[in-house]
Parts: structure tokens; sequence; C-alpha cells
């Protein structure tokens, strides 16, 4: 039973594990953001919105219209000017978004203390609302960007890999063992039970 638990165990971690590669290396090749059936992932690259989102957390957000954004609201954006033109920004609603001439307008700014009052965006801009943070994923995007990060990963999903496969031979040979005996033997099922009826009527 334990090593039936262990064995679950292992599969499941594997999967995961896979899994969360697959995502590191979409989120890296595509500049720390991912999209899944309209739900974008997007790693903090900066300390502006501290205390409220660390840099590195990787948060979860969600395509939402400009008409339901509102003050206090964490949104993510597409900056069109300034250093950091084309890069998607996560800052907060800090004024309530007003349309203008069929537009809406939305003023938004970092949480942390100091932080400077951003240019004012459009509706087109506007990427989506901010959802939650994921626990730990930021973590372990980070170690997976160090080398020695990706080697001890690459690592520990090539050895549950290995024990998958082993258990899966093994596994194979127990079903072939069992199909040679009951081979081996002429008799059929049906015939060994009235055997073991007959012998038990002559007692």
């Amino acid at each position: 039973m334990a090593k039936k638990v262990f064995n679950i165990f292992t599969t499941i971690l594997l999967i995961v594990l896979i899994v969360l590669v697959v995502m590191m290396f979409i989120m890296r090749a595509s500049g720390n953001s991912l999209s899944v059936f309209g739900v974008r992932f997007y790693r903090v690259a900066s300390y502006s919105m501290e205390p409220t989102l660390k840099k590195d957390d990787v948060i979860i957000v969600s395509k939402t219209p400009a008409d339901e954004i509102k003050k206090g609201d964490i949104i993510t954006y597409r900056a069109y000017e300034g250093e950091l033109a084309g890069q998607p920004i996560t800052h907060r609603v800090v004024e309530q978004p007003e349309q203008r001439s069929g537009t809406w307008f939305i003023r938004t700014q970092g949480d942390a203390e100091g932080a400077p009052l951003d240019p004012e965006i459009t509706d087109g801009q506007l990427i989506g609302r901010y959802v939650m943070t994921i626990p730990l994923l930021g973590k372990f995007y980070s170690f997976f960007l160090t080398p020695y990060g990706l080697i001890t990963i690459i690592v520990v999903i090539l050895a549950l890999f290995g024990y998958e496969m082993i258990s899966l031979i093994v596994s194979y040979k127990a079903i072939d063992k069992i199909e040679d005996d009951f081979s081996d033997d002429p008799k059929s099922g049906e015939e060994k039970n009235k055997e073991k009826y007959n012998s038990k009527k002559e007692k």
C-alpha cells in the first residue's frame, strides 16, 4: 500500500514539475508573461508595488473591460512611452476611470512609498485586472533562472522519470509472469474449480 501511494506521489510530482518547467521556459522566452485560456501570468520585475506585490512574484491577470475597472483595482497595462515602452506594468488605479469621447482614461500609481504618479493610460493599453499571486511560484522561477537551479530541476525530473520507467518495467514483468504461469497449466480455471469441488465432496 505504501509503495502504491509513493508511486502515485512521484507521478504527480513529475507531472507538476514538467508543467512548471514548461511554464518557466515560455515565460522566459516571452518576457516574463504567459497566456493560458485568456488568463495571463506575469512575473513582477520591479519593487514599485511593494509591499502588496514583491519583485519576482508570479501573478495572475484576467482580461477585463475598461468599464469594469474601479478605483483601488490593481491592473496590468502596456506602456506606450518612456524607458518601459512596450513592457507590461502592474500598478494600482488611484482615480476613478473616466470616459471621454468614447475612450476610457485610467490613472495609476505604484504602491511603494514615494512612487510617482503614472502618465494617464487609455483602454487600448489595458491588459487586465490583477486576480492573485501564486504562492512560491516566484521563488521557484527565480531559482529556475540560476544555472544551479536549472541543473537541479532537470536532475530531479530525470530521476523521477527513471524511477517511473523502472516501476513500469517491473509491473510489466510481474504481469508477464502471471500470464506465463496460467499458460503453462493446460487446465482451465473452470476445470480447476471442478477438481477442487470434487475433492471436497469425496472428503
